[in-house]
């Protein structure tokens, strides 16, 4: 028969799982591959976007930053992949990339061309 755990003890395995750092390899390939694709692709569209339409030649300081904006992004994902993080440390960093992400796009897709 199961003992009933007090609250103490189910709130120091809460703790403990929510501070372990060990990771299958499969998820940590996984969500590397996603996220790097991820922001890739918004950055990609980006480049495009600026290279299809000649009209957004105004905007060209944004389509620079974001290479290091990309660049930091990677690192920050590389980094979550050889490092021993926390997993609600993990979970909070790869939700801040995918929101960053769709805010980047969302941009992309609001902007007027020059003169418009």
């Amino acid at each position: 028969m199961q003992s009933k755990q007090t609250l103490s003890q189910k709130l120091l395995q809460l703790k403990q799982r929510a501070l372990a750092t060990e990771y299958p390899q499969w998820r940590k390939v996984t969500s590397t591959v996603f996220l790097s694709l991820a922001c890739s692709v918004v950055v990609g569209a980006a480049w495009y976007l600026y290279f299809v339409t000649g009209a957004l030649a105004c905007y060209k300081g944004f389509f620079y930053l974001s290479i290091p904006w990309l660049v930091s992004e990677l690192i920050v994902i590389a980094y979550l992949f050889y490092g021993s993080i926390p997993k609600v440390v993990r979970g909070s960093i790869e939700i801040i990339i995918g929101c960053s992400n769709i805010w980047f796009g969302l941009f992309l897709f609001g902007i007027n061309a020059c003169g418009a």
